[in-house]
């Protein structure tokens, strides 16, 4: 009696939680789009609003209609809430759809930085649906709910395969087939018809807002705590917590909540020293943008690990990290592919590097707190998320290019897309000389 009672009052306490924690997560909306756009130019800044706007409203939909029941491979959980409600465990289930539903919007507004400021919003809508309704649930299955990673033991605690890397590939491939802003490169190159890279002299082309970057950089910062800690489970996702005992869910939270929430800290120091220094040495300068980025970055790497990771281990790791975007960001610009903002440094290798470190920390420590990892299964999960996450970004944008609904035309990109987009600049008292002519300067 004891028992259940002490259980009852934990699994209330873990709703709460889940909450919690999944408001932190979604408040990463925020980051990013301070983030982004910050690092674009003005005249594009109401764009990057409004693609956040359109992530969460109709991911929200998306991730309800279906996204979710694909994820925990159960269709009792489309419509949550209209389908089959009684024999749901409302506390456990609809906890972790806030908290996943959270998780789904960031891994989708990850690509949204790396084609910046020209691409359409009308394709971007199409690229949400399938995304949040396709694409990241099906792994997520695979990895994290009821599918094969997860029956073979593949370890990803917070995500930084499943989250980080999907979503920083998918962007790597989508700016290959997008191709470069008219104004990066000195010409543009079509290697075939599908990808378009950038030729010639590359020129910085700079954001417009550095405080506002670096007010994304922390408020993301805080959100990954949430993402993080928040990703500390009672009983098995998605499914009825009826099994779990009091004594068993003490000891998860006795040693799961301390020991990620070090994890992240020590990583995110990690990166931000990688990128500080490793920015210093390679553009003999150390620079915000890297320095920031550098923080995220190290935040990305210990998803992975972030309940099995030692807090050393942890730091090295967001060093790593944080020291190779530089490297990232001018082997990018030397092969031609202009990512925006630089999400392939921050989330694509990150979070490859997150995953396979989860799989050297279990060489040194094959177990941890019921923990175990095997880093055969580690490369695996890793090498299986590279084939889907290119194919399936080849079909999206491969397809929004094939109809003509990718990227806008030179004059709409050169007017700025807050115009030709929304009718709407982010700083109208900047305009003057009417429409066309205020923005072509900003």
């Amino acid at each position: 009696m004891v028992d259940v009672l002490a259980r009852d009052i934990l699994l209330i306490v873990y709703g709460l939680w889940l909450i919690i924690t999944g408001i932190l997560v979604f408040l990463m909306q925020a980051g990013f789009a301070f983030l982004e756009s910050g690092q674009v130019r003005s005249k594009n800044a109401t764009h990057v609003y409004m693609k956040i706007c359109a992530n969460i409203g109709i991911g929200t939909l998306v991730w309800w209609l279906f996204g979710f029941a694909i994820f925990c491979g159960n269709w009792n959980y489309c419509l949550l809430g209209v389908l089959d409600p009684v024999n749901i465990d409302m506390l456990n289930v609809y906890g972790h759809w806030f908290t996943m539903w959270g998780f789904c919007l960031v891994s989708c507004a990850i690509t949204s930085g790396s084609i910046a400021e020209r691409f359409s919003f009308k394709a971007y809508l199409i690229y949400v649906v399938l995304y949040c309704g396709f694409m990241y649930p099906f792994f997520g299955w695979m990895a994290w709910s009821a599918g094969p990673l997860t029956r073979w033991g593949y370890v990803d605690y917070a995500g930084s395969v499943v989250v980080h890397f999907q979503g920083g590939l998918t962007a790597l491939i989508a700016a290959m087939i997008v191709g470069p802003r008219i104004e990066k490169y000195a010409r543009t190159s079509k290697k075939s018809w599908l990808f378009e890279f950038g030729r010639g002299e590359c020129y910085t082309i700079p954001g417009h807002n550095v405080s506002q970057m670096i007010l994304g950089v922390f408020l993301l910062c805080v959100s990954f705590y949430g993402f993080n800690v928040g990703s500390v489970v009672l009983g098995a996702l998605c499914e009825p917590t009826a099994h779990a005992t009091a004594r068993g869910m003490i000891t998860v939270l006795v040693n799961d909540l301390p020991t990620t929430t070090i994890n992240v800290t020590m990583s995110m120091a990690g990166g931000i020293l990688g990128a500080l220094f490793g920015g210093w040495l390679i553009n003999k300068k150390p620079d915000p943008l890297t320095t920031g980025n550098g923080a995220i970055a190290g935040m990305v790497s210990v998803c992975a690990g972030a309940g099995f990771f030692h807090p050393g281990f942890a730091i090295i790791v967001g060093i790593v990290s944080g020291a190779i975007i530089p490297l990232v960001v001018k082997s990018l610009d030397k092969i031609g592919i202009d990512d925006t903002v630089g999400t392939c440094g921050v989330h694509c290798t990150a979070g490859a590097i997150g995953g396979i470190a989860t799989g050297v920390m279990g060489l040194i420590r094959p177990a941890y707190h019921g923990i175990t990892c095997d880093i055969g299964i580690q490369a695996l999960g890793f090498i299986i998320c590279i084939g889907y996450a290119c194919l399936c970004a080849i079909i999206i944008f491969g397809g929004l290019k094939v109809v003509g609904l990718g990227r806008v035309s030179e004059e709409e990109e050169t007017m700025g897309l807050d115009i030709s987009e929304h009718m709407t600049p982010t700083y109208p008292e900047f305009v003057s000389g009417g429409v066309m002519g205020g923005m072509r300067g900003f």
